[in-house]
């Protein structure tokens, strides 16, 4: 089965639409719980991160460990393009539409409804006022956009990020989940080429974040570990000096599956 993606805003009835159409479909559903857990399993040092940011944050800190550490954006791709290797899911929220973003057999769903209706809902479910409930909705759609404009680079109201956009002020989320799962079906399963590609990635994206662990980078002078084949990994980007482009790739070179490396990093340094 297609793997889908599911980004929502508050009130619109996303995650409930996620469940049925997990339920539907047979998919494994991925949601904010489940990716914390798999994430800190995935390295300890990240795990030790999150640790302190869960003791002094509470709600949120994912993101703000997202903007101090560039490594994480890595790793939290590697974690995506590893599940979407094993198929038959979906994944709710966290940006999934822009790692999967241009591969085929992923759905990339986006789930609105009108503030006024939001602010409705918000006031049913949790008994609010309406003051309360707008102030809610305005505060996390503020934490989400800033989430993917710092870590992706990305525009939430981007709607090229999307292969279908639902508004649930008149469609139920049964109805919702319909379309979804129509989209789904007729894209088809994920082959088993896809499935490699997308294991590939995920070994890609890990000696990314194992290089951004050691090197500084920045939007404008990163670097980017991609797969030309399984084992085989091309470098690009910018790094500071000739010693920078070494350790990266020693780094890379020394990673477990990793069986060649194409070094094309540029440096910055100056020569007199």
């Amino acid at each position: 089965m297609a793997i889908v993606t599911i980004s929502r805003q508050v009130g619109s009835f996303g995650e409930e639409i996620a469940k049925q159409v997990a339920a539907e479909l047979g998919l494994r559903l991925v949601g904010y719980q489940e990716m914390h857990h798999l994430q800190t399993e995935c390295d300890p040092e990240f795990k030790k991160a999150c640790q302190a940011f869960e003791s002094e944050a509470g709600g949120g800190f994912l993101e703000r460990l997202f903007f101090r550490e560039p490594a994480n954006t890595a790793m939290f791709a590697a974690l995506v393009y590893e599940l979407a290797a094993g198929g038959d899911l979906v994944i709710l929220g966290r940006g999934a539409q822009i790692v999967l973003g241009g591969q085929p057999a992923v759905v990339r769903v986006r789930v609105v409804a009108p503030t006024r209706t939001r602010v409705q809902r918000v006031q049913q479910r949790f008994g609010t006022s309406g003051e309360e409930a707008a102030e809610f909705i305005s505060r996390v759609d503020k934490q989400r956009r800033s989430v993917i404009e710092s870590v992706f680079h990305k525009d939430l109201a981007d709607w090229s990020l999307y292969d279908l956009v639902i508004n649930t002020a008149v469609l139920t989320p049964e109805v919702a989940a319909t379309l979804i799962c129509a989209a789904a079906k007729g894209l088809g399963p994920t082959s088993p080429e896809q499935k490699e590609q997308f294991a590939c990635l995920a070994l890609a994206k890990k000696v990314e974040a194992a290089i951004k662990k050691k090197l500084p980078t920045t939007p404008y002078r990163d670097l980017v570990v991609d797969s030309v084949q399984r084992g085989r990994l091309l470098l690009t980007g910018v790094v500071q000096d000739k010693a920078a482009k070494q350790t990266a790739e020693r780094i890379a070179r020394g990673y477990p599956g990793v069986e060649s490396v194409d070094n094309q990093l540029k440096t910055t340094e100056l020569s007199f």
